[in-house]
């Protein structure tokens, strides 16, 4: 019986024996997943490093395999070195020594790759190496690694060329070719051929094809990332098979010397005064008690540990007797370099150069000592043992002693002579004899006055976890992150405030409070990149290699909690981490001590802790390091966990689940979640969140070939949020895509709801018999189907057609039974809107509190339905009735109401209408400047076309009234052209154009446009005849058309009476008035103008007022009108700008008014 065996990689069933998966196609050899050894079936545990195998991801029942699997995708740097001049060697030399001469160069470029700078050779290719560095571990610093190998293999050639010249009589050379790039590739010391089809493995294969022998050719990702470190020659662009472009290319010269630090932007020292403060309270006791103290500053990289050094130094060097500071680095390369911290420190202090010959450099060393130390020559040769040169002993342990004895007297005698600070950088880098030496300096004996400050990360401690021992005078500083608002402080100073509070906040979050996050991505800001780019590759580096550093399991958690988001759970992340659930929390346990995950106080899941991730950046990382086939099987394993969770509460998490069941590829799902997502977004008025879900939704719907029905109702409703924000040409374009879907579906209901919705746009657009046909066409589809709430709805519509053409009555037909429809089906949206076209039925009937009543109804309406947008709407019209009515001060609060919620809910077309209901209230009102504000506000916004003609109007009547006659003459003749809906609205554009002709003095255009005036049909809308009432009856008695004007406002005084609006009344006995003395009876002209004060006053309506004041005082000269004048004049200048106030109180009518000169109109 043949026994099969399952793919560690998909699970899939394969004959037994099979070397690669008949599925996948993966290597059936099972790569442990910290080291990537091959590990024997069954195996408990890894044979080479020795983790545990037992927890290792394993297929769940009914999947098709391990959701986190071995292979890892990352950003590695690929060092591809070729022999030059080794084609003719098996010519010129036997097989054996042909194979021997390649031997050597494989060993040296393996010494240099492998245990100078900790990388890995991938793959022998004939005379060529391919080394990778960035796996199986990262590191923070990978470019310069791969260049400084690149560049010492190239210049290791020489010496190789000795030994091949003595044995065998040849030469060769070598060129270096060295590229960045993403790779997927097993997370194990294994590199299978997967990993050598990548853009970052042939393209350095081919830079390096390309450049002649002894040449290090950079490709630019590598350069950009190691221009601090290494000196580059910039070479032409090379052309590379494969590549559109040229390539940018430089070659590598040699490494630049070190420095401490690089900087590309400077910023003051921010969040951490107090360690400053006790670095140097701990100094200070040191020096003045000549104490030895020791002090190791921890925290992870970028931390600010560095800085905080460096502003330390700056500030012990300003004391009265600064210390001598002796100052060194570890490195992370270049382990055969033992004592590299303290080579630092000769360097530094003796000048020393890495070209100087040993006779100069024990020379220099030696004069170096004389001038510190006099009569201390005995302690060179020690310090030559830090180099590996001098008299080298049989005995290690004596080299050891003698060198630790050297440094110690030399570092102690200095200490005695003076303050001495050392100061040791990357200290978890050191070898364990710099580690040792530094405790072996910290014993020493009192009276010395040595302060030695170390900086590391927090793996020193895992080292050494007693670090540094028992010892009185020994502290150790952790730095934490700074805090939100630091880091803020931080991103300012480093943009010289160039970014805005949001940005420097959306830094700070990204950065997690680590500085040099910071720095790089306002560093990338500046450059150009938007503020949620891609991460920048320096911190992407260090992020990477600490997540290297982790334990299997533990990375595993951190890359499964990753897939769920921010914040997680371990219920979520066992299945995908392919944990036992209970395994998780201590695993999450262990990265939260490493500072990696944060636990919450609460929980949004009952009965489970939660956790997030400190840096967000941490997050996207290891999410990053996700293969995408993985990323797919663990969103689908996350969606079906949150979907167990949430059961019937799913709306709550609708947005996370689309976005999980997108990602897992499962489009058909997606779609429906991202149009529940939308619609949650659209009731909330989330608008711009809702469009971009209902993008997302159309996108995953057609992806996934979903029936056209479902295609109809997401662009319906996404066509009706355009609506809301007035887009109405990208409305038109989701109505009529849906409903081309509708009639492919067959679906009546969804094409009469479309046909209605086209018929809205068109409305907006006053484009009525396109409206009036697509409304007529709803209600005919509506019937067939019996949908009764788009008929309804249609059928309202309908009459309002009818009402914009000036036959509209509150008992139209198609009103009566749309009303019944709404009503009997509780379409309370629909309901509202029915009865606020009721309330301007009754409005222009004159019937006014009928009119308030059906308002107040659609405002309970639209309220109850929770229909903001139905609600803002009903608040205008209640604005609008009060308006009409003259009830000045009820109006506006109701007009507030409503653009405040209109701003809410993004509804720029009811924005519009009430910024226009409130100008013309305050025109009225006598607040002229702030009445040009709204309305010239509602005018630049254009979303109210059908009510423009009398906004203009208002708008250049409130000019007029603050005397610039001007542009109140050029606002009159825009709106004298203004389209007009119906014969009310007409009349509001003659009397823009009669206003325009009035000031311009035009004779013959006034006439012409007054009889067009008498001409107009009355009743239609009464308030519409009454506006036109005062102005139009002044202009035909300016023309001594005193007859017409009598017939004029004879024909409208029933229907003003009806009204019974006082600034109406008012304006009908102001004419009257006029007339009297035109027929001579003053006494009755006195009475009128007596009438029409008391009516304005109850309104407070400043423009009646002062007209009745100023004919009255043509009449019989009342001091109390003049005093009454003043009074509203000063009462109208104190709410006005400086400029308008200006033009208000030197305008002739104003001047008449105060009594400087007689004037009358």
């Amino acid at each position: 019986m043949t026994t099969a065996t399952t793919c560690w990689n998909c699970g899939f069933e394969n004959q037994s024996g099979a070397k690669f998966c008949a599925n996948c196609g993966k290597s059936q050899r099972q790569p442990c997943p910290e080291c990537g050894a091959d590990v024997p079936e069954g195996s408990r545990f890894c044979p080479n490093c020795g983790i545990p195998l037992a927890s290792r991801p394993q297929p769940a029942a009914g999947s098709s395999g391990p959701v986190l699997t071995a292979e890892t995708r990352r950003v590695i740097t690929v060092l591809f070195a070729d022999l030059v001049g080794s084609t003719g060697l098996t010519e010129r030399l036997d097989p054996e020594e042909a194979r021997d001469v390649i031997k050597k160069f494989y060993d040296v470029a393996q010494h240099i790759v492998e245990r100078w700078y900790e990388g890995s050779i991938a793959n022998y290719l004939g005379d060529g190496v391919l080394a990778v560095f960035g796996l199986p571990a990262a590191h923070e610093n990978d470019p310069e690694r791969a260049v400084r190998a690149g560049l010492a293999i190239r210049d290791a050639m020489p010496n190789l060329n000795d030994h091949l010249r003595t044995t065998h009589g040849i030469q060769l050379s070598v060129r270096v070719g060295i590229n960045t790039g993403e790779v997927v590739a097993a997370s194990g010391s294994t590199f299978d051929r997967d990993f050598l089809i990548s853009d970052a493995v042939t393209t350095a294969a081919r830079l390096q094809q390309a450049v002649p022998a002894g040449t290090v050719v950079i490709g630019e990702r590598t350069y950009r990332l190691t221009k601090d470190s290494i000196e580059y020659r910039e070479l032409p662009p090379l052309e590379v098979k494969g590549k559109d472009a040229p390539l940018p290319v430089w070659a590598g010269v040699a490494p630049l010397p070190e420095t401490v630090d690089v900087r590309r932007i400077t910023a003051p020292l921010v969040g951490r005064h107090a360690e400053l403060g006790l670095l140097r309270h701990l100094y200070e006791r040191s020096r003045d008690a000549n104490l030895v103290q020791l002090v190791t500053i921890l925290g992870q990289t970028g931390v600010g540990k560095s800085r905080l050094l460096r502003e330390f130094l700056a500030v012990v060097r300003e004391t009265d007797n600064p210390p001598m500071v002796l100052r060194g680095r570890s490195i992370a390369f270049g382990s055969q370099i033992g004592y590299h911290a303290l080579l630092d420190i000769l360097r530094g202090q003796a000048g020393l150069l890495d070209t100087d010959s040993p006779d100069l450099v024990r020379s220099k060393i030696r004069d170096w000592l004389h001038e510190l130390l006099p009569g201390r020559d005995d302690l060179v040769d020690g310090m030559l043992l830090t180099f590996g040169t001098g008299e080298i002993a049989d005995d290690p342990s004596l080299v050891r002693q003698r060198l630790f004895s050297s440094w110690k007297d030399l570092v102690v005698g200095l200490a005695d002579a003076r303050p001495v600070v050392l100061a040791l950088e990357d200290l978890h880098w050191a070898d364990d004899g710099v580690l040792d030496l530094i405790q072996l300096f910290a014993e020493a004996s009192e009276g010395s006055s040595l302060f030695i400050i170390c900086l590391a990360r927090p793996e020193l401690l895992e080292r050494r976890p007693t670090w540094p021992g028992a010892r009185r005078d020994s502290t150790n500083i952790e730095l934490p992150p700074l805090r939100q608002h630091e880091a803020e402080q931080l991103a300012a100073a480093l943009s010289s405030e160039a970014l805005t509070s949001e940005v420097r906040q959306t830094v700070a979050l990204r950065a997690g409070g680590n500085p040099l996050f910071v720095e790089e991505l306002v560093r990338m800001l500046l450059e150009g990149s938007a503020p949620g780019a891609a991460i920048p590759e320096t911190v992407q580096a260090v992020i990477t290699a600490r997540l290297d550093r982790l334990p299997a399991n533990e990375r595993r958690t951190l890359q499964a909690a990753a897939v769920i988001g921010r914040a997680f759970w371990p219920s979520a992340v066992a299945p995908i981490a392919g944990l036992p659930v209970e395994e998780v929390p201590k695993t999450v346990e262990a990265l939260i001590s490493k500072e990696l995950v944060i636990s919450r106080p609460r929980s949004a899941v009952s009965g489970e802790r939660e956790f997030a991730f400190r840096h967000i950046l941490t997050r996207d990382i290891a999410y990053a390091m996700l293969p995408k086939a993985q990323r797919q099987r663990a969103h689908a394993e996350a969606a079906r966990w949150l979907e167990a969770r949430a059961g019937e509460r799913s709306e709550e998490v609708v947005e996370i689940l689309a976005e999980h069941l997108h990602l897992a590829g499962d489009a058909a799902r997606a779609a429906i979640y991202f149009h529940r997502a939308a619609n949650k977004a659209r009731r909330l008025y989330a608008n711009a969140d809702a469009i971009s879900l209902f993008e997302r939704a159309l996108g995953a719907a057609e992806a996934a070939g979903r029936p056209a029905q479902q295609l109809a109702e997401i662009s319906r409703d996404r066509g009706d949020v355009h609506q809301l924000l007035g887009h109405y040409d990208l409305a038109m374009t989701d109505f009529q895509r849906g409903l081309v879907a509708a009639r492919q579906a067959g679906d009546l209901r969804q094409e009469a709801g479309l046909e209605n919705r086209i018929g809205l746009i068109f409305h907006r657009q006053l484009e009525l018999d396109e409206a009036e046909r697509h409304f007529t066409s709803a209600i005919a589809l509506a019937r067939e189907a019996g949908e009764r709430l788009t008929l309804g709805r249609s059928l309202v519509d309908l009459a309002n057609i009818a009402w914009d053409r000036g036959r509209m009555d509150p008992t139209h037909p198609a009103l009566v039974e749309g009303l019944t429809l709404l009503r009997e089906d509780n379409d309370l949206s629909g309901l509202a809107r029915a009865l606020n076209l009721m309330c301007m039925g009754q409005t222009g009937a004159g019937n006014g509190e009928l009119a308030i009543a059906a308002a107040q109804q659609a405002l309970e309406a639209a309220r109850a339905a929770g229909d903001k947008s139905r609600t803002a709407t009903s608040l205008s019209y209640l604005s609008v009735v009060h308006g009409f009515l003259g009830r000045y001060a009820e109006a506006l609060p109701y007009a507030e109401d409503a653009i405040r919620l209109a701003e809410e809910i993004g509804d720029r077309r009811r924005i519009t209408y009430t910024h226009f209901f409130i100008g013309r209230v305050l025109v009225n009102w006598g607040h002229w400047g702030d009445a040009v504000q709204h309305l010239e506000l509602g005018r630049r916004m254009g979303m109210a076309r059908i009510t423009e003609p009398w906004s203009y109007y208002f708008l250049g009547l409130a000019y007029h009234m603050l005397g610039d006659s001007e542009r109140a003459k050029t606002i009159w003749t825009e709106g004298s052209h203004l389209e007009a809906r119906s014969p009310a609205w007409k009349a509001m554009a003659l009397l823009s154009g009669i206003g325009a002709a009035r000031l311009s003095q035009e004779t013959a255009t006034l006439d012409r446009l007054l009889g067009e005036m008498l001409a107009m049909p009355f009743g239609i809308f009464i308030p519409s005849d009454a506006e036109t009432l005062l102005p139009a009856g002044e202009a035909l008695l300016d023309l001594g058309r005193a007859h017409d004007a009598q017939g004029f406002l004879d024909a409208r005084r029933a229907g003003v009476q009806k009204l019974d609006a006082p600034p109406h009344l008012a304006s009908m006995a102001i004419l009257d008035a006029q007339l009297a003395v035109r027929r001579g009876d003053k006494a009755k002209a006195l009475q009128n103008l007596d009438r029409a004060v008391q009516w304005s006053l109850r309104s407070e309506d400043a423009i009646r007022e002062w007209r009745a004041r100023e004919l009255r005082l043509t009449l019989s000269n009342r001091n109390d009108d003049r005093d009454a004048l003043r009074t509203l004049i000063q009462r109208i200048a104190s709410g006005l700008t400086d400029e308008h106030r200006r033009i208000f109180m030197v305008s002739p009518r104003t001047v008449a008014a105060l009594g400087e000169e007689q004037h009358s109109n």
